[in-house]
């Protein structure tokens, strides 16, 4: 009888192993040769390197609305190398497809396509981005900024910038990329040099 009984509660147990695995998490595996074999190079330019649409975001932001990202290793898509430095990441659309483009001293050096494209969860930037403590002073100053701002500024008033964020990983001979730009995420892939 004891046997039994054991038997029915390790069944039990067993059981509930068994279905409660349903709702852990995982790891989506992404073939990326394949996804790498199947992007396809950007067959445009910009004139002179210049980005048309450069000028309304500068005029309607304070400053530049662009992350900046730093690259310590060449990047390579295709037959495009991207040396390490400095460059500011540009979502553009063109010809109904997303493409990032690679900026530096305010000219594109090259474009990128991505490879997914998602909706930001909310409250991440939150989550991931440390908010600076304003003391007194600078507590005031900026509620009388907005005050006028608001009460006479309505014309000229600019918006704040776009928040984002990037995620740089390693995925065994590729780079996986994810920059994080206003309410989309952005997913590119590099392979490895």
């Amino acid at each position: 009888m004891a046997n039994r009984i054991l038997f029915l509660i390790l069944l039990v147990i067993s059981f509930n192993f068994v279905f409660a695995n349903e709702n852990i998490p995982t790891i989506e595996l992404n073939d990326y040769e394949k996804i790498y074999s199947e992007l396809k190079e950007a067959d445009f330019n910009y004139i002179f390197g210049l980005d048309p649409y450069q000028n309304d975001d500068y005029t309607k932001y304070m400053y530049s609305p662009y992350p900046l990202f730093r690259s310590g290793v060449t990047l390579v898509f295709k037959s495009i190398k991207i040396p390490p430095g400095y460059y500011l990441l540009t979502p553009r659309e063109q010809d109904g497809k997303t493409w990032i483009l690679f900026k530096e001293n305010g000219k594109v050096i090259c474009t990128i396509p991505i490879y997914k494209e998602e909706i930001v969860p909310e409250g991440f930037y939150e989550d991931k981005l440390p908010s600076k403590k304003l003391s007194f002073t600078q507590k005031m100053g900026k509620k009388t900024m907005e005050f006028i701002g608001k009460k006479w500024g309505k014309t000229n008033k600019r918006t704040p910038i776009p928040k984002a964020y990037i995620e740089f990983r390693d995925k065994g001979n590729f780079w996986d990329m994810i920059l994080y730009y206003d309410s989309k995420k952005y997913y590119l892939l590099f392979k490895k040099d």
